[in-house]
């Protein structure tokens, strides 16, 4: 609800009150509470209230200045490891239909997409890593995919990423995905700023 934007940053969360909307008892509910605590989704103010963490742009950089580095060396690997299955996997997400009025559809394709990739990667780790952060940068990326003309522009660079992966040019494949990313980052920040 978070990532969908039903939970608007700034919400007050309340245990009982999603216990009962999600048929759990509170146990489940407060464990769930501290994992996306963890993952900076929410803010627990002690003795007080829960909320959905505010969006800030210091903190889409510094997601976005470490997206940047590992999106790019698991591009690399990718384009040293992935089989033929893995580039089927990837092309079939970079193929997935179009969804022009359906934002959080297209968040999903768009993540479908980059999760092929990195598990192609080969390193565990780094995948982890990497979804941890698609967590976070999910609240920021959906101004982007709202925006038809800048959903399609990923869309081409997905493509010349995957055929940069297909033929095994690790450093095109790098260099490609670090100008996705930068990209994002620059799209996501004038479009939250009005620009």
């Amino acid at each position: 609800m978070i990532l969908d934007g039903e939970l608007a940053p700034g919400d007050v969360l309340d245990q009982e009150a999603l216990a009962a909307m999600l048929s759990l008892s509170t146990t489940p509910v407060r464990e769930a509470l501290r994992r996306l605590e963890s993952e900076r989704l929410i803010v627990s103010r002690a003795h007080r209230s829960t909320e959905v963490a505010p969006l800030s742009f210091e903190t889409l950089e510094q997601t976005y200045a470490v997206r940047i580095v590992l999106d790019s060396m698991a591009v690399e690997l990718a384009a040293v490891n992935a089989t033929e299955e893995q580039i089927k996997e990837m092309r079939r997400c970079a193929k997935l239909p179009r969804q022009k009025d359906d934002p959080l559809a297209r968040l999903q394709k768009n993540r479908a997409f980059h999760s092929a990739v990195y598990k192609a990667c080969g390193n565990d780790m780094l995948i982890d890593i990497l979804d941890s952060l698609w967590d976070i940068s999910d609240r920021y990326r959906i101004v982007v995919l709202r925006n038809a003309p800048a959903a399609e522009a990923a869309r081409s660079e997905h493509d010349a990423i995957l055929d940069a992966i297909e033929s095994g040019q690790r450093r095109k494949a790098g260099q490609l995905m670090r100008e996705h990313m930068e990209k994002s980052l620059a799209t996501i920040t004038q479009l939250a700023q009005g620009k």
